[in-house]
Formats: C-alpha cells, sequence, structure tokens
C-alpha cells in the first residue's frame, strides 16, 4: 500500500462532497434555483426591514424639518402633548371640550373682561392678526377662543358683547375653578384672583400668553405677550403651511 505524500490530493469518497463549492452546487440542482430558497427568503426580509427603517428616516425627518422652521415671536415646543378631557362653557351654555380643539389651529388666551390692559390689548392684536391673514388670502383662519377665569362676573352676554368687540369670530368660554383647573394645568396658564376693594371690584393677575393647540388637539407651542399681530400672523401662516 502506497504511502500519502504532503502534497497529495484526497481520494474522492463516495456520499461525500470534496468542496464547499460542490455542496453550493449540489444545493441549487436540488432547488432548481440560483440560490437556495432559504438565501432568497433572508434577502426578502432584510429589503423589507431596509424599506422600513428607510420610511421611518424619512417621516422623522420631515418632523424635524417642520419644526426646524424659523419663527419670529412663537416658542415652538419640542413636544406635543395632546389635551386631556375638559369640560367649559360657552356663551350661549353650550359645553367646550377637547373635542372642539380639533380640525384647526386654536389660540387659547386666558383672562377676564374687566382686566384693564393686559386682556383688550392682547385680544386686539390677535384680531389685527386676523385680519392679516384674510389679507394673505388664508382659507381658513385660526380660531380664537378666550378663557375666562372669573366665572363669577364673566357669563352669556357678557363675554359674547366682550370678545365681539374685539372680532365677531372669536369665542368665549368659563367654568367654575375646579373645571377650568382640568385645563389650565395642561398647557400651563395661572391665575390668582385679588382682595374685593370696598365697591366689590377685585382683579385677578393671570398668564399672558397665547397658547397655540394644531388641528389634532396638540399643544404645540405659545406667543409670549406682547408678540406683535406682525409676527403672529406671519408665524400663524407658517404653521398652516406646515399642516399644523
Amino acid at each position: 500500500m502506497a504511502l500519502k505524500r504532503p502534497g497529495d490530493p484526497l481520494p474522492a469518497v463516495e456520499g461525500e462532497f470534496e468542496s464547499a463549492r460542490d455542496r453550493y452546487n449540489f444545493g441549487m440542482k436540488k432547488h432548481g434555483s440560483t440560490a437556495p430558497r432559504f438565501v432568497r427568503g433572508r434577502a426578502l426580509i432584510i429589503t423589507l426591514v431596509a424599506l422600513a427603517a428607510l420610511l421611518g428616516g424619512l417621516l422623522a425627518a420631515r418632523s424635524i424639518l417642520e419644526r426646524s422652521v424659523e419663527y419670529q415671536v412663537a416658542s415652538i415646543y419640542p413636544r406635543s402633548p395632546e389635551i386631556q378631557a375638559f369640560e367649559l362653557v360657552d356663551a350661549d351654555g353650550r359645553p367646550f371640550t377637547e373635542r372642539d380643539l380639533e380640525g384647526n389651529i386654536t389660540l387659547l388666551f386666558f383672562g377676564f373682561t374687566n382686566c384693564p390692559d393686559i386682556c383688550p390689548d392682547t385680544l386686539s392684536e390677535l384680531a389685527t392678526a386676523m385680519n392679516k391673514l384674510e389679507a394673505m388670502r388664508v382659507e381658513r383662519k385660526p380660531d380664537v377662543v378666550f378663557v375666562s377665569v372669573d366665572a363669577e362676573r364673566d357669563a352669556g352676554e357678557s363675554m359674547r358683547e366682550y370678545v365681539h368687540f374685539f372680532d365677531p369670530s372669536f369665542r368665549a368660554v368659563t367654568g367654575d375653578d375646579q373645571a377650568l383647573a382640568r385645563l389650565t394645568s395642561q398647557v400651563g396658564a395661572m391665575y390668582v384672583r385679588g382682595e374685593a376693594d370696598e365697591s366689590g371690584y377685585y382683579a385677578v393677575d393671570h398668564s399672558g400668553m397665547v397658547v397655540i393647540i394644531d388641528s389634532q388637539g396638540r399643544m404645540i407651542g405659545r406667543f409670549p405677550p406682547g408678540s406683535g399681530a406682525d409676527g403672529v400672523a406671519a408665524d400663524l401662516f407658517k404653521l398652516q403651511r406646515a399642516g399644523a
């Protein structure tokens, strides 16, 4: 029997394969295709995962681009919490809830009809901004809602007359302290009633911001006090263009 010298090829053994290439060729012939089925299935899964990642990246990029728009006066929040359940009443005694904040951009301003300065100034500013949006041919202007934090003196016709003096499209709502708290606690608004004087008059200290709610009922930002009608109108126009 001849001894095997180094470098001599191994003898073929029946039932076995001489190389990895033989095993691969055998697999192709057996399955009648250019690649085994498990290879094709794995490639399909990888492709689907890649497509899903690409779609997710595109959606994330779109969101980032929308939020990266430079606004003149608005402060846009990095997160957009959805407004949870609350219930107030409008000047006609009809319920006003979180569902009324859906379908259009809504601007919420908190105050009281006996306010001597910031309330009339802000409502006048918002009315001017609405006129500017109309001049820009905006199809649907935002809804402006005045939330009175003084339900003891503000209700019904007095609220309606007050907001309609600035713009007939403005809406006024109010509620007791418990009902108001369900909304103010969500948007970061505050108010404190002062002591009544000899005549019974009392003032109410309150937040001066205008809260921005998007068409999906989410709080997306605010306009700080004294933003100015020009800046408010320009930013609302951008928000609508961005699909808020």
